[in-house]
């Protein structure tokens, strides 16, 4: 493998990513579908406010420092369990915005049970994803990474388009929050693997492992890419 050439994961696999991200945007659509649109708006615009700029510089730090640890299994736990918190605590903001914003329902804090409940069962798939990568070689740094600006206006994009086809829905469809689920889910699944690589940034240098001489030649550190 060239290591000045960008490590991209294989289409399957972003395929793969995006139908899940749509199923999770479809679930969380329909378990909010009960409140006033402006109010789902304000929560969609801060939970991407906390998210993306907080998990994918953490996870970008961690997987590199889990790729070139001598203690790998200490240096997963403590990815896994980064990614775990960030994502939890970012929807217990979100459900607490709702519960100030709108008087909130029987069931609030059980969605938010829900949700956390899905996030500890991808725990699993992040283990083997994690141990996958750090198989096939390439470092983190040098591997292209998602752009936090570029995700949230993409989400932006697409939540807006949502919230304004079911404004426009709701009074000649019954239970269109359910008819704007399914679509989100499919304009994700579908659309996602196409512009994948628009939301991609490249490092800022290339990585290029080092070739020591002799032990004490000097270490070589990878490149950060830029947030």
């Amino acid at each position: 493998m060239n290591p000045h050439v960008p490590d991209r994961p294989p289409a399957r696999t972003v395929r793969r990513v995006y139908a899940v991200a749509g199923l999770v945007l479809a679930f969380m659509w329909l378990g909010e579908a009960n409140e006033p649109a402006w109010v789902h708006g304000v929560r969609t615009v801060v939970l991407l406010m906390i998210l993306p700029p907080l998990l994918l510089p953490a996870n970008r730090r961690l997987a590199a420092a889990y790729h070139a640890s001598a203690r790998p299994g200490w240096a997963l736990a403590r990815l896994v369990t980064a990614r775990t918190l960030i994502v939890t605590a970012a929807l217990a903001v979100n459900s607490l915005l709702g519960h100030l914003l709108d008087p909130p329902s029987d069931h609030a804090l059980r969605a938010l049970a829900i949700r956390v409940l899905f996030v500890l069962l991808t725990v699993p798939l992040q283990i083997r994803a994690a141990r996958r990568a750090r198989a096939r070689g390439a470092h983190p740094s040098a591997r292209p990474t998602l752009s936090a600006p570029r995700v949230i206006v993409a989400k932006l994009a697409l939540v807006a388009a949502a919230l304004l086809a079911q404004l426009l829905l709701n009074p000649y469809v019954v239970n269109a929050q359910v008819l704007i689920a399914a679509a989100l889910a499919g304009t994700v699944t579908a659309l996602g693997p196409r512009l994948h690589a628009k939301l991609l940034i490249a490092p800022a240098t290339p990585y290029v492992p080092a070739t020591p001489d002799g032990p004490d030649a000097p270490e070589q550190r990878p490149a950060r890419a830029p947030a």
